[in-house]
């Protein structure tokens, strides 16, 4: 849903506008003397101008992305090395916790490269390792470092005609006291998972040799609710009845970014789902909520977005031929993006866009997107029809906070539109060539459109 109507949004707004220009909201004072009232002709004018600003910035709107793409790149890069360094750091507290069988325990290097070896599946090979191991009853905490290699293939050697694992993509990993709180020995339905605050999680890469850190610098922590009691080492793979997960406070640094992740929330539940003649059971999120920042150099980017879905869950879905008018993902979406990022010329300035969307229908989605950059602001609502087609039908309107506005039936259809303030008509926006349009005004005025 999000993808369509951003896309709707970028197809609207680059129809009216890519070039330079400018303008923001008038009013009818200045420095407290009365001046002439703005013209709704001069308010059609400002919303071109003022939609050529927001998208001079942004050297339209596909480039938006591109705009912060290096800080998630950059944490991209580092991040298969922090996963499997938290991999490492998870296999190494479940086998120390499984040995010890309940008994309160310390294993050394030595010992934790023993449960390696003989664990039925050895995804890591230690060098220089320091790695130690506390367990007691309700939690296993993991300090020390190793270079360490992860599984990455497995073949068969012709020469020795044997089967051989293949260890790559090294890191030096050290583990600052991440300590994992669970009730391992409770006969119960509902478990509360915890990770401490205070845990870190450091690598550095040995190809590239840039460092990336994860640091817990609050509690985070996990809940599952089974229908029945039972000790967690007998669940399996049974699923739980409901599960919730709560991140906070989570910092990822690389060495040319940094992702705060404030918060990082979900609500799951067991769902069961029909496909023709066969049943199952999944555990399917129902509410996620993220929010935090992204930092590289002079330049950030903050997040809030949460996602909803509405669908009866307590009645089996029937998914045997995809979505249908009595089977379809019924959701809310919100994002809100902030900061400062780097547009047009190179130059920083402040933005925010806000966007909200609702399915309910099978066929339709309506969103709202609120974009400002600097002083220049526009408002666009996005209606779609026909959802389930390859091409559903997009209609979106452009408006100004001075009442102008550009009402278009149809992006993909697209030929021209009037712009308006109230009911009455100002100009007219119309497609030159795939790539060029103009819009020209009752005076007779033109402002050709181009990227």
């Amino acid at each position: 849903m999000f993808k369509k109507t951003f896309l709707a949004f970028a197809c609207s707004t680059v129809l009216v506008a890519c070039g330079g220009g400018g303008g923001s909201s008038s009013n009818n004072t200045d420095n407290g003397n009365p001046v002439a009232p703005v013209s709704d002709l001069d308010k059609a004018k400002q919303l071109i101008d003022t939609t050529n600003s927001i998208v001079a910035y942004f050297d339209s709107f596909d480039s938006l992305q591109s705009q912060y793409q290096p800080t998630f790149d950059a944490v991209n890069d580092a991040g298969k090395d922090i996963g499997n360094a938290a991999g490492l750091v998870l296999t190494l507290a479940t086998l120390a916790y499984n040995d010890a069988q309940g008994s309160n325990k310390t294993y050394n290097a030595a010992q934790l490269q023993t449960l390696l070896d003989n664990d039925d599946y050895i995804d890591y090979q230690l060098t220089d390792s320091t790695f130690a191991v506390t367990v007691n009853a309700s939690s296993v905490t993991v300090s020390g470092s190793a270079k360490a290699k992860y599984w990455t293939n497995t073949i068969w050697d012709f020469k020795t005609n044997t089967v051989k694992d293949i260890f790559d993509e090294g890191a030096q990993v050290t583990v600052n006291a991440v300590k994992l709180e669970a009730p391992y020995t409770a006969v119960t339905d509902k478990y509360n998972f915890k990770i401490v605050a205070g845990g870190k999680i450091l690598t550095k890469n040995d190809a590239n040799k840039k460092d990336a850190s994860l640091e817990f610098k609050s509690d985070s922590t996990a809940q599952a609710i089974y229908s029945t009691a039972a000790l967690l080492e007998n669940r399996g793979d049974s699923r739980p009845e409901t599960a919730e997960l709560k991140f906070s406070n989570v910092v990822l640094k690389t060495t040319d970014a940094e992702i705060e992740l404030t918060e990082l929330a979900s609500k799951a539940k067991k769902v069961q789902f029909k496909d023709g003649n066969n049943l199952g059971t999944e555990i399917i999120p129902t509410e996620l909520t993220l929010k935090g920042k992204a930092i590289s150099g002079s330049e950030s980017l903050n997040l809030d977005a949460s996602i909803k879905i509405n669908n009866d869950l307590t009645k089996t879905i029937d998914i045997t031929n995809g979505e249908s008018a009595a089977s379809f993902i019924n959701a809310d979406l919100v994002i809100k993006l902030s900061g400062s990022v780097k547009g047009g010329a190179n130059a920083i300035k402040p933005f925010n866009m806000d966007l909200s969307a609702k399915r309910s229908d099978y066929q339709k989605g309506n969103a709202n997107i609120k974009i400002a950059v600097d002083k220049n602001a526009l408002n666009v609502d996005v209606k779609t029809d026909n959802l389930v087609a390859e091409k559903p039908t997009i209609a979106a309107k452009v408006s100004h906070a001075n009442g102008a506005f550009v009402d278009i039936a149809n992006v993909d259809q697209f030929t021209s539109a009037d712009i308006k303030v109230g009911n009455t008509k100002y100009g007219t926006i119309n497609k030159v060539s795939r790539s060029v349009y103009s819009a020209t005004f009752t005076d007779n005025t033109t402002k050709a459109i181009a990227p």
